[in-house]
Formats: C-alpha cells, structure tokens, sequence
C-alpha cells in the first residue's frame, strides 16, 4: 500500500510537475534555438523636442548588458529617424546626447519574437543649464582637458565685447604675439588654425587680419591640439587652434545681427548679420560681416652700422597707422538627398582693403658721443587689397546605421595680392635742413596664389574598435611679379637690381589610416600618415632655384585613461612638418625705410617636429598638462645686414636644432556665491642655436606665465569680468623679449529671454601692454619697443531671431594656410 501509494503520489506529481514546467522549457529552449538559427533584430526609432521638432545628428549608444559588452551607435538623420541593424536579442542600455539637451538613459529589452522590428521613439528636453535672461544654473569649467585637447571655454566671457579672435587668442597659455602680430604657439610659427573642425590656413599675416576680423563673441571656446592624429596633415608643428563658433541645432530659420563700435586711437565698428534655414532636406545659412579692425602701432628702435668706417649710432622713430575695411561674405549649402546621400556645396571669400597712409620714419643719426649728425625721414604709403575666394563640393554616404561612412571633398581656392606702394625719403642735416635731394622709390608687386585639392576619408566603426583612412591630393601654383622704380630726373625708372618674378610649385599626395578603442578606462588611438611632397621655388631673373623631394612618414598616438571618476590622465605623440608658408619663400621686399625692410627667403627648407604631451585632469576641475618637442630646421626669424647698404634684412630662416619644455595648471575657485576665479600658470624652457659672426650659439630661457580671471555675478542680472595676463621674458627667434602684462574689464547682460544680449569692455584699462625686445646676435644690436593700439573701450548688442543662429560650415584645407 505505501508502495502503491508512493507510485500514485509520484505520478501525480510528475503530471504537476510537467504541467508547471512546459511552458518554462518552452521559454528557455526557444529562445536557444532561436539564437542558434541567429535570429536578430532591427532597433528603429525617431527622436523629437518637447515641441514635436525633429531633432538632427542626436548621438545614440546601444551598450548590450550581460557576458558580452558590445557597443553600437547611430545618429538621427536629416528628419530625426535612426536605425540599429541586426540586433541579437538581449538588454541593452541606451545612451542619447546633443549639446543643449538633457541626455536620456533607458533600457531596451530585445526579444526574440516574430517580428524583425522594436519601434522605440523618444523626447529629448532642453537642457537646464541653458542661458536663461538672469540666470546661468550651470556652467562649464574655464579650462578642460578632453581627449588630449585643452579645452578653453570663452563663450561667457564679458571681456569678448568689441574683441576679436586674435585678442582671445594672445590671453591664454602658451601664446605669444610679437612684432607685427605675428603669433606663436609654444615658442614655435607653423600654426594651423581651423574654424569648427575645418581648416582656413592662411598665410601668416593673412591669418592674424583674419583672426583681428572675427567677432570674439561668435566663439564658444578655443581648443589647442598639441599633437594631432593622423587624420589631419602633417602641416603645423605649433599644433592646431580650433575656434568652435556657437551652434544651431533647431530646425526652422535663424537670423542674428550684430552691431558693435571700439574707440581706441581710431573709431573701429563691426556690423555683421548671419542667417540659416533648416529643415529635414536643406540646410542653408550665409552671412556677411563688415569690420574696420584700424591699427595704430608707435615704435621705437636702434641699432649700430658702419658708414665709412664710421660707427653711426640709428635712432628710429616710427608711426604705423593702418586703415582696414574687412568684408567677409560666405554660404553653404547641404542637401540631404536621402537618409544615407548629402551632398555640400559652400563659398567663402573676403576682402581686405588695406592701406597703410602716411607711416613715418624718422631715423637720427648719431654719433659715439651721442651728438646728432642727420636725420633720414621715411615716408611710406602702402596699400594692399586681398582677394580671396573659396569654393568646395562634397558629398557624404552613411553606409549603414552603425556609423561607417564615406566623405569626398574637392576645393579649388584662389587668393590675389595687388600691392602698390610709395617710399619717399627726405635728408636733413643736424639743423632740420636738406641735405641732399629727396628721393622715392615705387613699388608695384602683384602676386596670386591657386589650390587644387581633393581628398577622400572613410570611417568603419567595428565591435571593439574604430578604423578610419584616408587619399588626399593638392596642387599649387604661386606667382609673384614685382617691380621696384626710383625717381631720376622727374622719371620713374626700373631698378632692375631689385626686380624680379618669382615662382613657386608643390604637389602633395597622402595617405593615412588610424584605429581607435577603449580597453577597460582606458580610450586610445593610433595612426600612421604618409605624405610625397614634390616642390620648386624659383625667381626667373637671380636664377635662385630651390627644390626639394622627399617621402615621410608621420606616426602618432594618443591615450587617455580614467583611474576613477576623480582622476584622468592622458598622453599623446606625434610627428609633424612645418613647410615654408608661399609669402615667406618669395624674396620680395617690404619696407619701412632705406635701413630696414622684411624680405623672403627662398632657401628656406621644411621644419620637422616630434611632439610629446602629457595631461592630468582631478575632479574634472583642476588641470595640469605638459608638452615637449625636439625640431630639426627649427623656422623662425633672423636679422641680416646687407651688404652694400648697411641696412637691416628681417626674414624666416632655418635656426637649427630646437627644444621646447612646457608646464601648465590651471585651477578654478568658487570663493562666493557672486564671485569665481579661474588661475591658470605656466612654466616653458627653450633652447635652440642662433648665428654668430664667427660661429653659433645655443642659447636657452626659462620663461614664466599667468592669467587670473575673476568672474563676478551682479544684482539687476549684471556679470562683470576683471581677467590680468603676464609674460614674463621669452626667446622669440634670435630676440630675447621682455616680459608683458595687461589687463581687461568686461560687462554684460541679456534681455527679452536672452535674445538681447549687450556687452561693453575695457581692454588694456591700465595702458601697459608693450612690446619690447633686443637682439641676441654679435654681429647686430637691434633693439625695439612697440606701443599697440589695445588701450580700447568697446560696446556691442547682439540681437536674435528665431532660433540660434546656425553657422555656414567652413571646409578648408591645409595648403591655404600658408599662402
């Protein structure tokens, strides 16, 4: 009976048991064999704003939960839509970001049912860190580290009323302006700048009348790149400075007009207006932008020549007034053909209209004791208008939904320089009375410049890793006449010693290819650039011939790993090339009187660099990053003394052997609610060889730099802004400068719910921003100090209609910069 009832109980029992766990077995062994037959799924969805808008180029990451940790992601396309591909079933965690949104996190759940398909749309809100008319909730760091980059974030600056971007590029680390503006990064010229990823590449002087031009409060922040990848050329052993310009994402039009005066030794204004219309085919803006970025500089330099046998003792004084009028226009055009096809066409140009009326030099001569012997007094009326045009066409296929695409660009450039100018010198004696006839020499040097470019980059994101490659090939032609005549018996005649017509030729062709992942924390890349560079500059009456081939390769790597939330570092290499720009190989003539003129130097060759950088980030607060970097035919500038003259030749030359050792920290401080401080130092030593009468010389300098910016938040919704910069004595070619400081006073506030925003600043308040510097050679002892034109009070108002304003997409390429 127990036996029999045991059976029963157990019949029973099992009969339960099967009844409970069929459907388990069902749901445990489908889904097995479903996954063995590869069964997958597609992930579609649409991304909109609280107002049913259809947000473009939302950022979506899939990240699949479990044994396996696969990444996928995806961005919304033209009318908001996006799609993942082939999905093994699972949990997945979606990540969705776009600047000016609160980022959405959630779980999909992907299951192996009948259908192909799981819908999933969602509403993006708008971020409440945004710019509100009184309040900022929020707000960004000064300075940031990201991926290698130092990061400046100068969008809400005060001090950026009336500024321009070359006067939010001299306050930060590791920037220095010299005579004429030139600019350099870390000791070094060879500076690529790009505006919103894309790059200008102008000539040097070409860049800094580019930078005086662009409106400072146009700009959200400065990234400087000590040591690119691959992907970019090779060009620029300074490393590149990109400006993001602020951005639209809204679909709709936008218009922004801006109007704004400075008064500083002449009345400058900048009228600019800006549009853009968007919607889910076209993408269209344009703008137009009218700047008067006056220059007036005081100098005052000397230096000692043989005359007959005879020390004379050159003491000069000089007065530099520039009158510009900057017309910049541009538009762009992208068109989404399909969700995967677009097509960009864009046009830039611009005009400077340069003239430097009624510069004078006076130059007194002096004997060993002092006494006045004579005065030579130059008069130079210059004027120089720029043509510049700009033309590009690409295209971009987006292969599949995990992100791999394909992008071709074609751009043609064209620049034209149509200089004319007048030289005209008077001799007086140590009674202000002639001493001998006046002469004039007239100058006519037309040049032009031409760039063929095309190039093709392709992006294939895998499981676990991102490959991206790509060909690019250029072609530039560079053609410069220039005539010098002087004034014989009422006539102008040719000096054939001084005339020439020079020309120079380059064809590059590379090729490249990188790979980036993240392991654990820890994000890295790698790559490997190869360029064939094939060049000739020639002048057709001196028979001066340079000509170089060669073929290299250009390594880079970069890796950033987060130990923990609190701390991150980083560290990058790469291998650069700094080419000659066009207008320093020309050996035209520039001057400023009979005893000093800026010439080109056609012999020079290629600067090569290795650089190295290091970065340290706590708290995503407080940052400290290093650089270092070795160059062989270090590029910068030299004095020569002609021979027959006596005069002064200012030119690029190759200096040798170069290093550069850079240390910069930067520390904010909340102190109270109203009032934060942003400190940011740096420590550089430098040392490089400079010519001697006999032999050369290394010479080597510690320099030192701080910037402290105080913020401060006013009652009425009023920010104010006190920043001070110092530098302290630097190497600058063969001059050794003296240290600099300055200091800049900001206001500002928004109306009508941010739409109206009105600023007002002081720059150099205090009038102590000088450039002074000595030569650092035996066989010269050139000394200058120059007064700039910063001591400057400006105001603006910024109004906006419709959405924000969407900027044209700039598509530069690197042979423009140095035109």
């Amino acid at each position: 009976m127990v036996r029999h009832f045991s059976i029963k109980v157990t019949m029973m029992n099992f009969t339960y048991i099967m009844q409970g766990l069929l459907p388990l077995l069902v749901s445990v062994f489908v889904p097995i064999q479903v996954l063995s037959q590869t069964v997958k799924k597609d992930v579609v969805g649409n991304v909109k704003d609280q107002s049913g808008n259809r947000l473009i180029g939302v950022n979506i990451q899939l990240v699949a939960q479990g044994q396996l940790t696969d990444t996928w992601w995806a961005a919304s396309d033209s009318v908001g839509n996006f799609e993942f591909a082939a999905l093994p079933p699972g949990r997945y965690l979606l990540n969705a970001s776009m600047i000016g949104f609160t980022p959405v996190n959630d779980t999909i759940l992907i299951q192996g049912s009948i259908s192909k398909k799981l819908t999933y749309n969602m509403v993006m809100k708008e971020a409440a860190s945004e710019l509100t008319a009184v309040t900022v909730t929020s707000r960004k760091e000064a300075i940031e580290i990201d991926k290698g980059k130092l990061v400046y974030n100068v969008g809400n600056s005060a001090t950026s009323a009336g500024s321009s971007a070359l006067d939010l590029l001299r306050k930060l680390p590791g920037v220095s302006i010299g005579q004429d503006d030139q600019v350099m990064l870390k000791g070094a010229g060879g500076i690529n700048v790009m505006i919103d990823g894309k790059m200008t590449y102008l000539s040097e002087q070409q860049l800094v009348q580019l930078l005086r031009s662009m409106s400072g409060e146009s700009i959200a922040k400065i990234e400087l790149i000590s040591a690119p990848g691959a992907e970019f050329d090779a060009a620029g052993n300074a490393g590149i400075i990109n400006f993001v310009t602020k951005k639209n994402v809204f679909v709709g039009y936008s218009l922004d007009v801006l109007s704004g005066i400075s008064k500083g030794k002449f009345w400058m204004n900048n009228q600019n207006v800006a549009a853009s219309y968007r919607n889910s085919k076209v993408n269209v803006s344009g703008s137009f932008d009218y700047n008067t970025p006056h220059r007036f500089m005081q100098s005052q330099t000397s230096n000692t020549v043989l005359d007959q046998g005879q020390r004379i003792i050159l003491d000069r004084r000089l007065q530099t007034p520039t009158k510009i009028n900057f017309y910049t226009y541009k538009g762009n055009l992208d068109w989404q053909l399909s969700p995967k096809h677009q097509l960009t066409a864009g046009y830039n140009g611009y005009l400077d209209d340069y003239v430097k009326d009624n510069a004078i030099s006076r130059v007194s001569r002096l004997d060993q004791q002092n006494k006045l012997i004579g005065v030579v007094e130059s008069i130079n009326y210059l004027t120089e208008p720029y043509h510049y045009d700009a033309a590009n066409l690409g295209y971009q296929f987006l292969i599949d939904s995990a992100g791999k695409k394909l992008t071709a660009d074609a751009h043609y450039i064209s620049y034209r320089n149509l200089s004319d100018g007048l030289l005209t010198t008077r001799y007086l004696d140590a009674k202000g009375q002639a001493a001998a006839p006046d002469e004039q020499l007239q100058v006519h040097q037309p040049g032009t410049v031409s760039i063929k470019s095309i190039k093709a980059d392709l992006e294939l994101p895998f499981t676990g890793f991102h490959l991206k490659a790509g060909l690019k090939y250029a072609d530039v032609r560079n053609q410069a006449n220039y005539r010098f005549d002087s004034l014989s018996a009422g006539e102008f005649i040719e000096a054939e010693s001084m005339s020439n017509r020079f020309r120079y030729t380059e064809q590059i062709a590379a090729a490249y290819a990188s790979v980036s992942g993240k392991l654990d924390k820890t994000q890295w890349e790698a790559g490997l650039r190869f360029e064939s560079t094939n060049a000739r500059g020639y002048t057709l009456a001196k028979e001066i011939d340079n000509s170089w081939k060669y073929n290299q390769l250009f390594p880079s790597l970069s890796a950033q790993h987060e130990i923990n939330k609190n701390h991150k570092v980083n560290f990058s290499v790469s291998r650069r090339i700094n080419r000659p720009a066009y207008s320093t190989l020309n050996p035209v003539r520039w001057y400023y009187d009979q005893y000093f003129y800026y010439s080109g130097n056609p012999y020079l060759r290629p600067e090569m660099a290795w650089i190295y950088s290091a970065g340290y980030t706590l708290k995503d607060r407080y940052v400290l990053s290093a650089s270092y970097s070795t160059r062989s035919n270090y590029l910068s500038r030299r004095l020569v003394i002609e021979e027959n003259t006596g005069a002064i030749i200012s030119q690029s030359a190759n200096l040798g052997s170069m290093r550069r050792f850079d240390l910069t920290a930067s520390i904010p401080l909340h102190l109270l609610n109203f009032w934060d401080l942003q400190l940011t130092a740096g420590a550089s030593h430098t040392s490089y060889p400079i010519p001697l009468l006999q032999s050369e010389k290394i010479t080597a300098l510690w320099a030192a730099s701080a910037m402290l910016s105080q913020q401060f938040k006013l009652p009425a919704g009023f920010n104010a802004e006190i920043s001070a910069n110092w530098t302290s004595r630097e190497l600058w070619g063969i001059y050794e400068k003296e240290s600099i400081f300055f200091t800049d006073f900001g206001l500002k506030k928004s109306f009508m719910k941010g739409k109206l925003d009105v600023r007002f600043a002081f720059t150099d308040f205090l009038r102590t921003n000088r450039y002074r510097g000595r030569s650092l050679t035996d066989y010269i002892d050139y000394r200058y100090d120059d007064l700039p034109d910063t001591h400057r009070a400006s105001f603006s108002v910024k109004y906006h209609i419709g959405g924000q304003l969407q900027p044209g997409r700039s598509r530069r390429i690197e042979e423009q910069d140095r035109l």
